[in-house]
Order: C-alpha cells, then sequence, then structure tokens
C-alpha cells in the first residue's frame, strides 16, 4: 500500500471497521508518518489502525504518541489503546489516566477493565478520591464497581 492509498482509504467521510482492512504490519511505517500529519483527525485514525496491527512495532509507536501536544491525538490513544493486549498497554494506560486534559483521562477511565493489574486499579483508586473533577471521580468510581 502507498501512503497515498493510506491517507485515502483513512479519509472515509463516514468511516466504519472497514476502513482498516488490510492494514498490516507492512504499513506501520506509513502509519507511523501519517501521524506527524498537520490534520489531528488524521493522526487519529493512524492511531486507531495502528492498534488493530498485532506487531509489537505498533505498540512502540502508540508508547510515543501518548506525549502527543494534540489532545485529540492523545484521546483517540486512549480511546483505541484496548484494542492491545493489557500486557502491552499497561504504561501506556497508566499515563493516560495521569493526563491533565479532561478527554484523555475520561476515555483512559472507560478503557480499563477487569484483567488490568492491581496497578491500574489502584490508579483509578487515586482518581476517584483525587482528582479535581467531580465528574473524573464518579466515572473511576463507578468503574472500580464493575470489578466487585
Amino acid at each position: 500500500m502507498t501512503l497515498e492509498h493510506l491517507r485515502s482509504k483513512l479519509s472515509a467521510i463516514e468511516p466504519d471497521d472497514s476502513i482498516y482492512e488490510g492494514i498490516g504490519p507492512s504499513e506501520i511505517p506509513l502509519l507511523e508518518q501519517l501521524l506527524k500529519d498537520k490534520e489531528a483527525w488524521m493522526a487519529s485514525r493512524a492511531i486507531f489502525a495502528l492498534s488493530r496491527v498485532p506487531d509489537i512495532r505498533a505498540v512502540e509507536i502508540l508508547s510515543r504518541t501518548v506525549d502527543d501536544p494534540r489532545q485529540e491525538v492523545r484521546v483517540a490513544l486512549a480511546a483505541s489503546v484496548s484494542n492491545l493486549k493489557p500486557k502491552d498497554y499497561k504504561n501506556i494506560l497508566l499515563k493516560l489516566l495521569n493526563d491533565t486534559e479532561l478527554g484523555v483521562r475520561k476515555f483512559a477511565i472507560k478503557t480499563v477493565s477487569g484483567v488490568h493489574d492491581e496497578m491500574i486499579h489502584e490508579k483509578l483508586r487515586d482518581i476517584e478520591t483525587q482528582d479535581p473533577l467531580p465528574s473524573m471521580r464518579k466515572l473511576a468510581k463507578d468503574k472500580l464497581r464493575e470489578f466487585e
């Protein structure tokens, strides 16, 4: 697949899961290029695509994306990280749960599941008691209740 073909594929106006069909390990370098796109929506779609590629190189790239200055990109990472194996995204999720942006934390909290280790659940308990926003504290509390 060429960069332009991949860009065209990910540019669907009303995307669904089919836009990610045919994207595999060989497209990882192209997706990494698209992460640098000036349009945050394109970088976000590249994140969703990378999260669906079962390759450690994709995980490594996504791990670096946690520091992207664009909130939209970090929200996409938080929303898509559950496509990875829990052991592969533990560190990514911990960083996202500490993000300063509300939307990033919100999607990161929603990603947490019962398969995560105690460190992730402990971070949720911290959010439940210490987050400056009542809505985030409630979301963390509700998520923790799912695991009881």
